[in-house]
C-alpha cells in the first residue's frame, strides 16, 4: 500500500458509511438525527445509548470509552488492529483520477466548514438554554431533592454550589413534526428534578446533569422520594431518569468547595461523592482544606486512553474479545483541571461497575494527574456495591 493522501481517505470513507460498518458490529436505532446503541468497542446492554453516530454521519462518540472518531478509527478500536490493517479491511486503496480528487476535496471542505459552524452554534445555543434552566433553579436545601438525598442516607454540605432544585424540569424524548414539516423535541414529562452544574476547566458553566424525581402519590405518603420512572411510549423501554447535556469533557460538578484545596476527592457520580463527604462529616473530620467533585461518568473522570486492549474475559457475539481503554493516558487529553494546590488526590472507584474497565480508568487517572509532591490514592468500594450502598448498610 502506497502512502495515503487525504483524497484516498475520503474515498475509503465514502465507500464505507460509518452507519453500515458500526451496524455490522451492534444493533443501532435512530433517535432524532442520530443513531445510538451499545458501543462496539466497550460493549453494553442492547438498550444502551452510550454510543452514538453524530448528525454528520461521519463521526462517532462513546461516553464510556471515552473515545470517538471516524470509521477507520472505529475499525481499529473494535478489531484491535493498526491503521494499515483497518484500511485493508475497509477495501483498501484504489486509483483516483484528478477530477475525482478535486470533487472529494471540495466535498470534504464544504462538509468540514458546515459541520464546524453548526457544531459551534449548537453547542453555544444549548449551553445558553441550560444556563437559563440553572438560573431558574433554586437552592437545594429544604427541597424534594434534599429529601431524596436524605432518604439515601446522604448529608448535604451547608454550601453545595454545584447542586440546585427545579420544580418543573422538562424531560425531552423523541421528536415530532409540525404542519410545516419542522421537527421539535417531544416533552415526555415535566416534573421536579435535581440539577448539577458542570464547570469547565476555564471556570465557566458548561452543561447540566439532571435527575428527575417522583412526587408523593398521596398526602399520607411519607416515603422519601425516588427517581421517576418513565417509559418510551413506542417501545415500553424504561428510560434513564438521569441525563447529561452540554459539554462535560474535562468539567466537574462541585459538591463541596474550598479555596486552594490541599485535598481533592473525585468520583464518578454525585451520590458516590456525597456518600464519602457524609462519612467524613459524620466521623467529625475537619474538611476545611478538602474539595469534593463529581465527574459525571468514568470516562470523563479518567480521560481518554492511549489505546485499547482486549478484555480478558468479555467477548462479542462473534467470539472476539471486547476492546477496552487501557491504563495509559492519551497525552493530548488533559482530563479534569485539578488545582495546582492539591497535594492529595483521592480517586473513588465504584465496585458495581465493570471491574477491568474501572481498574484501568483509575490507574489511567492516577497517571494523568500525577505531579511531583502530589500523593494519589485510589479507593474502591467493595465488589458489587458503590460508596452510597456502603454508607446505607452501615446506617441501617
Amino acid at each position: 500500500m502506497s502512502r495515503l493522501t487525504t483524497h484516498d481517505l475520503d474515498d475509503i470513507k465514502a465507500r464505507n458509511p460509518l452507519a453500515d460498518i458500526a451496524g455490522g458490529y451492534v444493533k443501532l436505532r435512530r433517535m432524532g438525527k442520530r443513531l445510538v446503541g451499545p458501543c462496539p468497542v466497550c460493549g453494553g446492554r442492547a438498550t444502551s445509548q452510550r454510543f452514538e453516530i453524530l448528525e454528520d454521519g461521519d463521526s462517532w462518540v462513546c461516553a464510556v470509552c471515552p473515545d470517538g472518531g471516524d470509521v477507520i478509527h472505529l475499525v481499529m478500536k473494535v478489531e484491535g488492529c493498526d491503521f494499515k490493517a483497518a484500511i485493508e479491511r475497509l477495501g483498501g486503496q484504489r486509483e483516483i483520477d484528478a477530477a475525482a480528487s478535486k470533487k472529494l476535496y471540495e466535498a470534504r471542505e464544504k462538509k468540514r466548514l458546515e459541520r464546524e459552524k453548526k457544531s459551534d452554534d449548537f453547542r453555544e445555543a444549548e449551553r445558553k438554554r441550560l444556563w437559563k434552566a440553572w438560573q431558574n433553579a433554586g437552592e437545594i436545601h429544604g427541597t424534594l431533592a434534599a429529601r431524596y438525598l436524605e432518604g439515601r442516607g446522604l448529608v448535604l454540605p451547608a454550601a453545595c454550589p454545584g447542586l440546585r432544585f427545579l420544580a418543573a424540569a422538562p424531560y425531552f424524548h423523541g421528536e415530532q413534526l409540525d404542519d410545516r414539516g419542522r421537527k421539535s423535541p417531544i416533552v415526555l414529562h415535566k416534573g421536579p428534578a435535581m440539577l448539577a452544574a458542570f464547570i469547565r476547566p476555564d471556570g465557566k458553566f458548561g452543561g447540566l446533569h439532571t435527575t428527575w424525581l417522583n412526587v408523593a402519590t398521596s398526602p399520607d405518603d411519607v416515603k422519601p422520594p425516588g427517581k421517576v420512572e418513565l417509559h418510551d411510549p413506542e417501545t415500553g423501554e424504561l428510560l434513564n431518569s438521569k441525563k447529561m447535556r452540554g459539554s462535560k469533557a474535562g468539567a466537574h460538578i462541585a459538591i463541596a468547595l474550598t479555596k486552594d484545596p490541599k485535598r481533592l476527592v473525585v468520583g464518578e457520580g454525585i451520590e458516590t461523592v456525597l456518600a464519602v463527604w457524609t462519612s467524613f462529616h459524620n466521623a467529625g473530620r475537619v474538611l476545611d482544606d478538602t474539595a469534593f467533585w463529581a465527574a459525571g461518568d468514568l470516562g470523563n473522570m479518567a480521560g481518554r486512553s492511549a489505546k485499547t486492549v482486549p478484555h480478558p474475559t468479555l467477548k462479542r457475539p462473534n467470539g472476539r474479545a471486547i476492546s477496552v481503554p487501557n491504563d495509559q493516558p492519551d497525552p493530548d487529553d488533559p482530563g479534569l483541571s485539578i488545582p495546582d494546590s492539591v497535594e492529595e488526590l483521592i480517586l473513588l472507584g465504584d465496585g458495581d461497575s465493570e471491574p477491568v474497565l474501572t481498574r484501568f480508568a483509575m490507574l489511567r487517572a492516577a497517571r494523568r494527574y500525577s505531579r511531583p509532591g502530589r500523593t494519589i490514592r485510589i479507593a474502591f468500594a467493595p465488589a458489587g456495591r458503590d460508596f452510597n450502598d456502603v454508607l446505607r448498610e452501615d446506617r441501617f
